[in-house]
Formats: C-alpha cells, sequence, structure tokens
C-alpha cells in the first residue's frame, strides 16, 4: 500500500468521480483507476461502486475512509516536522524527572522557552532514578531533573537549583488540621500513605519507628497522582515535597524535627551537543531566583 494509492483514494471520496478526482490529483483518469484498482486488490475488496454517475464507497470504503485519512495527515505532519527540523525552527526539548518529583516549578520556565521558539516541542519522561540516569547516558535524554544520579560517571554535569522541601499533606478537616507545626509523637495510629519507590517515604517510616510511633496499616501508591485522589476523599497523611499541587480540601504542615528533603539538580552529559532550547532553558534555570519562586 503505498501514499499516493491513498491519496488518491480520498480525492476519489471526496469527489465520487474519478475523472474529477484525477484532475484534483494532477494524473490522467486512467492512471487514477490504475492505483485505485491495485489498492482494492491489496485490500481484498471494493471500495468504490461505479453506477455511472452515482459512484459511491462500499462499506469496505467507508471503514477504510478514516484511516487512510489519519495515514495521510500523520505523513503530512512527518513532512512538515522534517522541514522545520532542517531550516532550524521546529526545536525540541527531552527532559526526565524521577517519579514523584513536582512539574510544577518547572513550568513557567518552560511556558518561557516555548514563548521564545516559533515551533517548540518537548517530551518529559518518567521513571525510577537508575531507569532515567541510564536513558540520560544513552542520549534518550537530555536533562534529568532531580537529586545528583546515584550512579558514578565522569561526564555527568551537574548545577544545583534549589531545596526540595516535605511536609506532612492532609484534609482540613483531619484532626492533626489545628496543629502546626506537627511532631513526630502526633502521628502515633496514623494512616500514613507510603510509596513503595520514595526514598523519602522509606526514610520517614524508619524514623517513625525508631521513634516508637505506631502506624495504622496503609495502601501503597505507586503513582503521585492516585495517591493525592485516595488523600483527598480519606482521613489519611502523606509526605510529599511543598511543591506538589493540592487537591480539594488538603493542607500541609511542617513536621518537626524531621527534614528529609534534598537538593534539586539540572544533570547533562558533559561533551555532547546541545540545541538551542537545551541551552535557554539550562541558562534560564540557572538565572533563576529559587527562593522568590518557592515563596
Amino acid at each position: 500500500m503505498e501514499i499516493q494509492q491513498m491519496r488518491y483514494f480520498l480525492a476519489a471520496a471526496r469527489e465520487l468521480n474519478f475523472t474529477r478526482a484525477a484532475l484534483k490529483c494532477n494524473v490522467t483518469q486512467p492512471s487514477l483507476t490504475r492505483a485505485i484498482g491495485l489498492l482494492e486488490g491489496e485490500l481484498g475488496g471494493d471500495l468504490f461502486r461505479r453506477e455511472r454517475n452515482l459512484t459511491h464507497l462500499t462499506d469496505l470504503g467507508r471503514r477504510m475512509l478514516p484511516l487512510m485519512t489519519q495515514c495521510i495527515e500523520n505523513a503530512d505532519n512527518a513532512v512538515r516536522l522534517a522541514r522545520a527540523v532542517r531550516s532550524r525552527t521546529m526545536v525540541s526539548l527531552s527532559l526526565a524527572l524521577r517519579d514523584g518529583i513536582p512539574l510544577e516549578p518547572f513550568v513557567p520556565h518552560l511556558l518561557a522557552l516555548a514563548g521564545a521558539f516559533k515551533e517548540f516541542d518537548f517530551k518529559i519522561r518518567r521513571g525510577q532514578p537508575a531507569d532515567l540516569e541510564n536513558d540520560l547516558k544513552e542520549g534518550q535524554i537530555e536533562l534529568l531533573l532531580g537529586p545528583k544520579p546515584e550512579q558514578a560517571w565522569d561526564r555527568f554535569d551537574h548545577w544545583p537549583l534549589y531545596r526540595c522541601d516535605y511536609c506532612l499533606v492532609f484534609r482540613a478537616d483531619h484532626r492533626l488540621s489545628r496543629k502546626d507545626p506537627i511532631r513526630v509523637d502526633d502521628l502515633n495510629h496514623a494512616s500514613l500513605l507510603r510509596r513503595p519507590d520514595c526514598g523519602v517515604s522509606a526514610t520517614l517510616m524508619s524514623h517513625l519507628e525508631a521513634a516508637g510511633v505506631v502506624l495504622q496499616p496503609a495502601p501503597e501508591f505507586a503513582r503521585e497522582d492516585d495517591l493525592m485522589s485516595y488523600l483527598a476523599a480519606s482521613q489519611s497523611i502523606a509526605y510529599l515535597p511543598k511543591d506538589s499541587v493540592l487537591r480539594g480540601p488538603l493542607v500541609q504542615r511542617d513536621l518537626q524535627g524531621f527534614d528529609c528533603g534534598f537538593d534539586m539538580y539540572a544533570t547533562t552529559v558533559s561533551g555532547r551537543q546541545r540545541g538551542p532550547a537545551l541551552n535557554l532553558f539550562l541558562t534560564q534555570l540557572r538565572a533563576a531566583d529559587w527562593r522568590t519562586e518557592a515563596a
């Protein structure tokens, strides 16, 4: 099945007249008819019923119409994208954040980046630290946002950005909502939601256990959005970054005598060519006054 055959089919489907369709496609009518015939042979059935002036689509033709329309749109988009990249009017950026790290602090800088270029395409990947670090090494992503990579590699370049602090989050009608800050022993018999892949959550659990705090059994969540949904509907507690966007009736409170945040870094690979979007984004991140933005 060739792209040109699909273009001829779409033209004939629009015109319902092979002569007019051939004129639209700048080919002879026999050429268009032959191409559609080859397409019908490959699909194993007629696409049109030709009844003099009443040419119309068969059931197979009607079913193929949206599929071939999508194929042609994808092909045309690919050509436009390739032209934009060659002419440097299109710039792209691929970055990654470890699961659980909020995107919100970086959104204003991404919006500013989008406004700086005529066409800007960016992709954001989430995952576990080891997986994202390997993606950065292999060139699958250009920039990693989060703690310093756990893997030791002399080609990693790091730029410190800000301190990612954590706090307790729960509903405004929770029994602890009137306390601020909250002491460790206030969490006794609380339902503390867990994320098995979150090192901060694991450290807090160990700290509470050492302090003799007894917790109620609570579910674990692999995704923060699922955790947030459950948190907003229950009387549970979670320990989350302060930059997290809260849903509905949720409030934040500091946990007294415990601090398990981390320093946020932008990490790239030394010696690897950087595109204009990555260069500008790094400049924005390094020039930002993170204390003001956090406030």
